[in-house]
């Protein structure tokens, strides 16, 4: 059943859609969701049928496993009952103490469904239209009807349960705190609480439920029995304990062993909290006796209550989706709406970077007061599948301080003397960024007190004084201005002398020799911008003087110990060249370099701040074939690396609040469309 729900959820990735209208789900996203991903089925069918996708390699493997699984054949994935022409959603729901993950997809044959889980052993319960389905401990849960299937993870939070007053009502046991964080301010503990009352009551009642028995009438439920054990005394356990040769946790014989009986499908309505919480507790119960994990240790009854207050919080959120109950829909959040795009095959939208950030913190003390995301809004990214190429784009938005310190970072456009240097007929990739290192140094110290200042204020505003006071901007902007350009032209193969020993089992002695082999050293040509070179002048000289650096007629070679990687290097019209072909550098100083670049690598270098490119094809044939291993392994790289089009990232220039990006692979000319490219691309790497 656990690669069903594996297949559903890749199923549902590859073939969902999104349709404002009266059916779409999303209207069933709760407005106060943290991340929400889409994915448009219609889309998908228009580029792939659902015949096709059964003929591929995932789809083949896919169903003949869920059919081997279940001993039913299954002969294409419409037979789970999912409306494949409709949209699909994840989304996550976050409060102080319970995480819930999400599946929310549309039914078209809850008939089919129902087989489904009948067929693979898995016992649901049936309320009216509704079947309800439990895990063993009642974290996950599904429940459906005849028009939509909701799957809900649910995990209990440490942060919440680790606060002293909830354990302390909930009866859990006491947790030990460092001495160390004895300091830490005690009001970040309650960052992000969501109605702590409600909260506090539902744990409550739901550590009622893991303590006593529910007294309302409700169907049995047969569920695993604990064997009986007798108890074992402190010194038998201190003796086992001092056994060094024990290699298996050692664990008491039962004095009968209790016949196992699944949970039955129950056809009456019934209290399903109660069943859940029930569950929670029964699972832990019936957890394997040993010396180690005591069923009565403190870790397994507060792990038992955490399940129960996960599963009671879990059943009433999904009680009041089905019912409708208090549902503030996220089609009202106008960031949601504006995002969305009908074109786009698969998208994913986070309500606040920052929020989700400190959702998700290590609940450590050493960590509380820090906010590593201070300023990051909103944030969403869209894939689409073309004719010409696949493309993802991304944006996140920020707060107007960050804003506006992005804005100062990312003024400097890329040095146009670069593309003199530039020859895309020989390049096999490159990567050019372009930022103001004056306004870096400037802004830094604050990006610093953003993240730790609340936490440390005293020693990070010294340390930020004490960093403006020795730091020289100005002085640093001019030897680095902040843009640069890494160009990658291939691999080469250099043999290079290394010591070695022989052994002579004769007479038990190692000789010293002289060995040879061959590494693969990467070939490049970097440039970065420069106004003042006083400095680096000063560096040549005194590497000279200590002959490491090498004078070649106007550049320069680096000598590096025990490498055998060579480096050359000079500094003509603002620029410091660095790169691994000594030819190529000599070409530079005489103004004899052969440069092309076409508008489409033009646009991208000097139109954004970050922009980076690899072409595959270019690349195969020139690994080494060392470096690869076997022939059959050579032949596979340089194919997976023939069948792929040329790929290209790009961030664009800040716009108001929003910084966005993308990145994009082309696709061949003699392929149908971006989804069956993708298809073929990875069949080639099975």
């Amino acid at each position: 059943m656990k690669y069903f729900f594996k297949s559903a959820v890749t199923g549902a990735f590859l073939l969902g859609t999104l349709t404002l209208n009266a059916q779409d789900l999303s209207r069933k996203i709760p407005a106060d969701a943290m991340a929400v991903a889409t994915i448009k089925g219609n889309n998908f069918l228009e580029l792939m049928s659902v015949e096709e996708f059964n003929n591929t390699f995932i789809g083949k493997e896919m169903l003949e496993k869920l059919s081997k699984e279940q001993k039913n054949t299954y002969n294409s994935v419409a037979d789970f009952g999912f409306d494949l022409s409709a949209t699909f959603y994840y989304y996550n729901q976050t409060n102080d103490s319970v995480s819930y993950n999400c599946f929310l997809a549309p039914i078209k044959n809850a008939a089919q469904l129902d087989k489904l889980y009948e067929q693979s052993g898995k016992k649901f319960s049936i309320n009216g239209k509704q079947r309800s389905y439990f895990n063993a401990d009642s974290t996950e849960i599904v429940r459906w009807d005849e028009e939509l299937f909701l799957m809900v993870m649910a995990d209990a939070r440490s942060a919440y349960f680790d606060r002293p007053e909830v354990r302390e009502r909930l009866g859990m046991s006491v947790l030990e705190t460092p001495q160390e964080a004895v300091s830490v301010d005690s009001a970040a503990t309650a960052v992000d609480v969501v109605d702590a009352a409600a909260e506090v009551a539902v744990a409550e009642s739901a550590a009622e439920a893991a303590e006593v028995a529910v007294e309302e009438p409700r169907p049995i439920v047969k569920v695993k029995k604990k064997p009986a054990y007798q108890s074992k005394s402190k010194k038998s356990k201190a003796k086992l304990k001092g056994k060094k040769t024990a290699k298996k946790a050692y664990r008491k014989k039962p004095v009968k062993k209790p016949v196992v009986e699944e949970a039955e499908v129950y056809a009456e309505p019934y209290d399903e909290a109660a069943v859940a919480v029930d569950s929670a507790v029964a699972i832990v119960e019936d957890a394997p006796y040993t010396y180690e994990e005591d069923k009565n240790s403190p870790y397994y009854k507060d792990k038992a209550i955490k399940n129960a207050v996960a599963a009671r919080s879990a059943i009433k959120m999904i009680d009041d989706l089905f019912a409708g109950v208090n549902q503030n829909s996220i089609l009202k959040n106008s960031d949601f709406t504006k995002n969305i795009d009908p074109k786009a095959e698969a998208s994913i939208w986070i309500a606040g970077v920052e929020k989700l950030g400190n959702a998700y913190m290590p609940a450590t003390p050493y960590l509380k007061g820090m906010n590593f995301l201070n300023g990051y809004g909103t944030a969403n990214a869209k894939l689409y599948l073309e004719d010409k190429s696949i493309r993802i784009s991304s944006a996140m938005t920020f707060g107007d301080e960050m804003s506006t310190v992005l804005r100062n970072v990312h003024k400097r456009k890329l040095n146009k003397a670069f593309l003199k240097y530039v020859n895309e007929d020989k390049l096999i990739g490159y990567m050019a960024y372009s930022l103001d290192t004056k306004s870096y140094l400037q802004e830094y110290p604050k990006l610093v007190s953003k993240i730790y200042g609340s936490l440390y204020s005293d020693e990070i505003g010294m340390a930020t004084d004490l960093f403006s006071l020795v730091i020289d901007e100005d002085a640093i902007s001019k030897v680095i201005k902040g843009d640069g350009i890494f160009i990658f032209n291939g691999l080469s193969q250099k043999e290079v002398s290394y010591k070695s020993y022989d052994y002579n089992e004769e007479n038990f002695e190692t000789t010293e020799v002289m060995k040879t082999k061959k590494e693969t050293l990467p070939d490049f040509l970097a440039m970065i911008s420069t106004e003042d070179t006083r400095l680096i002048n000063k560096l040549i000289a005194y590497g000279v003087k200590k002959e490491v650096v090498k004078s070649k007629n106007s550049y320069y070679e680096v000598t590096i110990p025990k490498s055998p990687l060579a480096l050359y290097f000079t500094i003509k019209d603002g620029i410091i060249f660095l790169g691994t072909n000594g030819a190529e550098m000599e070409q530079i100083v005489s103004n004899t370099y052969q440069a092309k670049v076409s508008g489409r690598h033009k646009s991208a270098l000097l139109g954004n701040n970050y922009a980076a490119y690899f072409s595959p094809k270019r690349l195969a044939g020139k690994i080494p074939a060392e470096e690869l291993g076997s022939p059959a392994k050579i032949e596979k790289a340089n194919k997976t690396l023939n069948s792929l089009g040329d790929i290209y990232i790009k961030s664009y220039p800040m716009k108001s609040n929003t910084f966005s990006g993308e990145i994009s692979m082309d696709t061949p000319a003699d392929q149908k469309n971006a989804l069956k490219y993708l298809f073929s691309v990875m069949e080639n790497l099975k």
